[in-house]
């Protein structure tokens, strides 16, 4: 069975949104990534024209931490405004929410669906863009229904990298 993922985390007004989403359907992704700050309106007009594919709403990046969201003008915290975010998911029936592992959790409390995690490691990278990170272990037992790893598998030997994954999920 072959999953595939059109990770454009759209951030537009409806118009915008629904039109991009017209524009892949061709490709038949299995899911479609939009950002939850696109608003209720937009993300609920996405939903409406996605038929088949699942719709999927991102919430705060991984790469962002508390410092971050207040130069970006938010004063909310990042789990109260992810939160909210998945309470908006919720609303527009979305089929799954992005989020980081370290707010797994708290998404559950609102959010029953599949819940994607990114921000995966199995080793300390020196270089991190990612600050909210989380092993495959530890965020399949908060709860992650599928998790987004990329340099952890592809940085260094693919087949070792990937027997380790497997080694350290039994």
């Amino acid at each position: 069975n072959e999953v595939t993922f059109g990770d454009y985390k759209l951030a537009d007004i409806p118009n915008t949104c629904v039109s991009a989403i017209k524009a892949v359907k061709d490709l038949k992704f299995n899911y479609i990534t939009i950002h939850l700050s696109s608003g209720i309106k937009a993300i609920k007009a996405a939903k409406k024209v996605a038929g088949s594919t699942k719709l999927i709403g991102v919430t705060i990046l991984t790469s962002l931490d508390e410092e971050s969201l207040k130069q970006i003008g938010f004063d909310k915290s990042i789990n109260k405004l992810v939160l909210h975010q998945a309470k908006l998911a919720s609303k527009a029936n979305l089929d799954g929410i992005v989020c980081s592992p370290k707010e797994i959790k708290l998404v559950k409390k609102v959010f029953k669906k599949e819940i994607i995690t990114p921000g995966i490691r199995m080793f300390k990278d020196k270089k991190v863009d990612q600050v909210r990170t989380m092993s495959p272990k530890q965020a399949i037992k908060n709860g992650a229904t599928a998790l987004v790893i990329g340099r952890s598998l592809t940085k260094g030997n693919i087949e070792k990298n990937i027997q380790k994954l497997i080694s350290e999920l039994k």
